[in-house]
């Protein structure tokens, strides 16, 4: 049923694949130390195009990873760095229409305050000893946009994710980036670059 997808879609966050790639890679390297920052140099970087609808620029030590979450447009990891981003889209009316019809759409918000509202309150749902920090974000590349920073343990494993929401016209966009909470130096400038890379087409 379509309304537990939207409802429901951060359950990446406990999809089994992830969670068995995320902890193999932890048992291998949980003994390293992770002192320099990802580069955000615009070489290290490579635009990914989906269908016409938007572009993201992803790091080139990203692969495409079409087994990260089934309802992504975009999917990108490294298992080695434990460093993987996804995009999400929804269609921005159908998410109106649901969330108007069971009561859970404040006609007072913009509809990107909504969405936002609506997916922290699945990832609450979704991790434990949940941390939510709101940037002071407004908009990426002069769309209306908005940017948080997440702690959350997930099957024992404790994850870092930077999150950024996106209203185009005819879509809502999440586009989520995420490693474990232990390398959050190391890749936080990286995810919030990718983030600010995202351009509707």
């Amino acid at each position: 049923m379509k309304i537990l997808r939207i409802a429901f879609v951060l359950s990446l966050f406990i999809n089994t694949s992830c969670i068995q790639m995320l902890s193999e890679a932890t048992k291998e390297i949980s003994n390293s130390s992770y002192e320099a920052s990802e580069t955000t140099s615009e070489g290290a970087y490579k635009t990914v195009t989906i269908d016409s609808l938007y572009q993201l620029d992803v790091p080139k030590y990203m692969k495409d990873m079409p087994s990260l979450h089934p309802e992504a447009s975009l999917e990108y990891a490294n298992i080695y760095k434990e460093t993987y981003s996804v995009v999400i889209h929804e269609d921005k009316q159908y998410f109106i229409d649901v969330f108007k019809e069971i009561d859970e759409y404040n006609d007072s918000l913009s509809v990107l305050e909504n969405y936002t509202i609506v997916q922290k309150k699945s990832l609450k749902e979704s991790l434990i000893k949940t941390r939510i920090q709101d940037y002071g974000l407004s908009e990426i590349n002069g769309i209306p946009a908005r940017q948080i920073k997440v702690f959350g343990t997930v099957e024992g494993i404790d994850a870092f994710y930077i999150i950024a929401f996106v209203e185009g016209k005819d879509n809502l966009y999440m586009i989520m980036n995420w490693t474990l909470e232990n390398r959050k130096d190391k890749y936080e400038n990286a995810f919030e670059y990718i983030n600010g890379t995202f351009k509707i087409i």
